[in-house]
């Protein structure tokens, strides 16, 4: 509905009166920080003195309510049929401006990717794996970017498994329709729901609610046999299949074809995003991620204050230099609102999102799944600082501005990966990793 001129007017100066807001109050911003309660940073837009960061990946309409893959198809109906028809429209054509206010998003898949898109047809390659609640306001960006890259990849090549929530705004009704319409392509379309409520919950249960729905998405990989990719699974699922798994977020589809593409180029184990709030300005997912010499992503102190948030990987140089120069780089843990994994990883039971064992530092599921990917040989995790996506169409438009869009930063007409963008891969993980139950509480932990 706005032209990317005008959004760009609109996002520069709200991100200048942020700018300057922040300088005025990073120094006090200590979250408030409940061990294991999720904060929804839509509290924070709405009392932006009171800056709330929360302690996992988890997000608001994320995976944050309750969802039951047993629970039959919700028996209310929020949305008309006609709205839930004004949704498909937008989702199924991406290039719509007339019905929403989305971020402006290129239409053209570039070159890059072209390898991606090569291959048999006849097995799922390509698996995006969601949670979702109360999701409306970003669903029409969202799914319209995972059906636009789906396009590109071979709808038959395609699985979407996305585990909805007691939403009662419509998200059922719009993903329910939604998967007649994949299907109709040539896709895959999973839908569960759970009644798992991780808002009911606090301390370690919160996390284990929290991988449990993960874990609920992730099922489809697993259902058709016990045994993983090597056998019965190899009839349906691609050897070399790739989970995307996405948050409730604003992105766009070269986002995710970047993801992949860096993922696949660079036998990557773990590869991610990075999300971001206050239109682009302060880094979100840090308490799940940890940087290659162990630390958190920016430092915070005794003190819990986020005054640090702009100083980022201050610890490792490596890492500090290339993210700065925009090119991928090796980290011990990370979200960042989208990941990619290797699906026979999770197929063959190998590792599965969980919360922390007695004694061991409570961390959020994405932080303790990166620590058993390394148990099992598989560390090559992976940050891709030209990938930046939020939690709303209004944010993205403010991080696209500030963190720029994936063609700013890569050349989109070389399909092969460029000399100075290979990662030298590490084997060891750090020798300690910050361990941070509380943001005022930090101390280190093994790394296994």
């Amino acid at each position: 509905m706005r032209s990317r001129q005008y959004q760009i007017l609109v996002a520069a100066a709200t991100i200048a009166l942020g700018l300057w807001f922040l300088t005025l109050r990073l120094h006090d911003m200590k979250p408030h920080f409940n061990q294991g309660l999720g904060i929804d940073i839509h509290d924070n837009e709405a009392d932006p003195e009171k800056p709330q960061p929360p302690q996992e990946s988890a997000l608001p309409g994320d995976i944050s309510a309750g969802m039951s893959q047993e629970e039959s198809k919700p028996t209310n109906s929020y949305l008309s049929p006609e709205n839930v028809e004004k949704y498909l429209d937008a989702i199924m054509d991406f290039e719509d401006e007339t019905a929403f206010d989305r971020v402006f998003c290129p239409a053209v898949i570039p070159h890059r990717y072209s390898q991606l898109s090569s291959g048999s047809k006849d097995k799922i390659k390509y698996f995006f794996a969601l949670d979702l609640y109360q999701s409306v306001e970003i669903i029409p960006r969202l799914m319209s970017s995972i059906v636009y890259a789906m396009r590109f990849l071979g709808p038959e090549r395609c699985a979407i498994s996305v585990t909805e929530g007691r939403s009662e705004d419509g998200t059922y009704e719009i993903l329910a329709a939604l998967q007649k319409r994949v299907q109709g392509m040539g896709g895959h379309f999973f839908l569960s729901t759970s009644d798992i409520n991780p808002m009911d919950d606090y301390g370690r249960n919160r996390i284990a609610a929290l991988a449990e729905l993960r874990n609920i998405a992730l099922e489809p990989l697993k259902s058709v046999g016990a045994s993983g990719l090597d056998d019965s699974l190899a009839d349906i699922y691609s050897s070399e299949a790739v989970v995307i798994f996405v948050n409730d977020i604003a992105l766009c589809p070269e986002d995710i074809l970047e993801l992949v593409f860096q993922h696949v180029n660079q036998g990557a184990h773990m590869t991610c995003s990075f999300d971001w709030i206050f239109n682009g300005t302060l880094f979100y997912d840090v308490w799940v991620s940890r940087s290659l010499v162990g630390d958190t992503f920016f430092e915070i102190p005794h003190d819990a204050s986020w005054a640090y948030s702009k100083d980022l990987f201050w610890s490792d140089p490596d890492g500090k230099r290339r993210y700065e120069a925009h090119k991928p780089f090796q980290v011990y843990s990370c979200w960042g609102g989208m990941v990619t994994l290797d699906a026979a990883t999770f197929a063959e039971n190998k590792v599965k999102f969980r919360a922390s064992d007695p004694g061991e530092c409570y961390m959020g599921e994405p932080t303790l799944l990166a620590k058993d990917l390394y148990r099992h040989g598989h560390g090559k995790i992976l940050a891709v600082p030209s990938v930046n996506v939020a939690y709303s169409d209004k944010e993205a438009v403010g991080t696209k501005l500030m963190q720029g869009y994936v063609s700013d930063h890569v050349d989109i007409s070389r399909p092969i990966l460029a000399q100075d963008e290979i990662v030298q891969w590490q084997a060891a993980p750090p020798g300690m990793v910050k361990c941070l139950p509380n943001f005022d509480q930090p101390s280190w932990a093994k790394p296994m």
